[in-house]
C-alpha cells in the first residue's frame, strides 16, 4: 500500500473513532448501574466566567473538596487573584493561572443520579479559537456564558467579541442544544435586575436564531452568579424571585 493510501486509511479511521466518541455512551457508576454520558462545552467571550462556573459546579456536586478550594483560594490571594480561585479547578497550568485566561480545553466531570457529565472548558480568547473548536466538536450540549455586567455583554456581543463567533462555531460543529448562562447577575451594575436579563435575551435570541438554533426548542436561558453559586444548583427565591425556570 502506498503512502497516500495509508494516509487516507488513517484519516478514515480517525474520523470513525471521532464519530464514535461523540455518541452517547454508558458510564458505570459506583453502584454498577449504567449512566447516560453527556459532554458539555463551556463557551463564550473571554472573562465571562466560564472556568469559574465550571469550578463551582464541581464543588457543588462534590467533585472538588472544600479543602482543595481553600488551598486554591490561599494561593490565588497570594497572587492578588482572589476572585480566580474557583477557575483553578479547571485552569490547571501555570500560564492559565497567572494570566487568568484559559488556553487549552480543560476537562473535568460531575455526576447526578442518572447522568455522567464531562465538562469541556473552552478558551474564550480569539487567539485560541482552534482549541475552542476542538472542544465544541466533542460536545453534545453547549453552555454559552454571557456576562451581565454593564459593558461586558456589549463588548462580547458586538463585532470583534467572541460571543457571536462561538455561537456560530458550536452550531457548525453539530451541537443542537444551547444553554445560555447569564452570569455575574450579582455584579453591582446589575444586582439581579430582571430588566437587564431580559435585555440580554432580546438582543441575543435573534442572532442565535440566525445561527440555526430554534429559540423555543434548542435554547434555555439561566441567570446565575458563578462566583457565589446562586442558581447553579438551587434557585433561592429571595434573590431571584422573578425567575421561574423558563
Amino acid at each position: 500500500m502506498d503512502d497516500d493510501s495509508s494516509s487516507q486509511t488513517g484519516s478514515t479511521a480517525s474520523a470513525t473513532r471521532a464519530a464514535k466518541a461523540k455518541k452517547k455512551v454508558k458510564v458505570e457508576s459506583t453502584n454498577s448501574k449504567p449512566k447516560d454520558h453527556l459532554n458539555i462545552v463551556f463557551i463564550g467571550h473571554v472573562d465571562a466566567g466560564k472556568s469559574t462556573i465550571g469550578g463551582h459546579i464541581m464543588y457543588l456536586t462534590g467533585m472538588v473538596e472544600k479543602r482543595t478550594l481553600e488551598k486554591y483560594e490561599r494561593e490565588a490571594k497570594e497572587k492578588n487573584r482572589e476572585s480566580w480561585y474557583l477557575s483553578w479547578a479547571l485552569d490547571t497550568n501555570l500560564e492559565e493561572r497567572d494570566k487568568g485566561k484559559t488556553v487549552e480545553v480543560g476537562r473535568a466531570y460531575f455526576e447526578t443520579e442518572s447522568k455522567h457529565f464531562t465538562i469541556l472548558d473552552a478558551p474564550g480568547h480569539k487567539s485560541f479559537v482552534p482549541n475552542m473548536i476542538n472542544g465544541a466538536s466533542q460536545a453534545d450540549v453547549a453552555v454559552l456564558v454571557i456576562s451581565a455586567r454593564r459593558g461586558e455583554f456589549e463588548t462580547g456581543f458586538e463585532r470583534g467579541g467572541q460571543t457571536r463567533e462561538h455561537a456560530m462555531l458550536v452550531k457548525t460543529a453539530g451541537v443542537k442544544h444551547l444553554i445560555v448562562v447569564v452570569n455575574k447577575m450579582d455584579d453591582p451594575t446589575v444586582e439581579w435586575d430582571e430588566s437587564r436579563y431580559e435585555e440580554i435575551k432580546e438582543k441575543l435570541t435573534p442572532y442565535l436564531k440566525k445561527c440555526g438554533f430554534n429559540p423555543k426548542q434548542d435554547i434555555f436561558y439561566l441567570p446565575v452568579s458563578g462566583l457565589t453559586g446562586v442558581n447553579l444548583k438551587d434557585t433561592p427565591k429571595d434573590i431571584c424571585p422573578w425567575y421561574s425556570g423558563v
